[in-house]
């Protein structure tokens, strides 16, 4: 329950986002928040990445991809994106707390497997 909770909160994050893009890739985003919302992380990972062809400093659409990777389990991707996302816009909260969210993840997920 606590997972689904915060999923919903990373959608909504998300749904602020595709609000702020710049307007040649606002379509995709906002294609690619209502796969997530579906939890069709393959579609939002193709919309998110057309954005990115369109707009390749969005830093919305890296973050947006960033998440859908991480729900796919593609750690090392996600993290560029995350990084990406950060170097683009280093002042936005929402970012820097959707990386340190996702940096301790990963690290619980290390410990598990250890």
């Amino acid at each position: 329950m606590k997972r689904r909770v915060l999923w919903g909160i990373v959608l909504a994050v998300l749904v602020t986002f595709a609000a702020c893009a710049r307007n040649m890739a606002t379509g995709p985003i906002n294609d690619g928040v209502a796969a997530a919302n579906e939890e069709d992380w393959e579609k939002a990972v193709q919309h998110w990445t057309k954005a990115l062809e369109l707009t390749p400093d969005s830093a919305a659409a890296h973050n947006n991809l960033a998440v859908a990777y991480e729900r796919q389990g593609s750690w090392e991707q996600a993290a560029k994106e995350y990084e990406t996302a950060l170097r683009l816009d280093p002042d936005n909260a929402q970012i820097r707390g959707n990386y340190e969210s996702f940096k301790g993840r990963l690290e619980a997920g290390r410990k598990r497997k250890s």
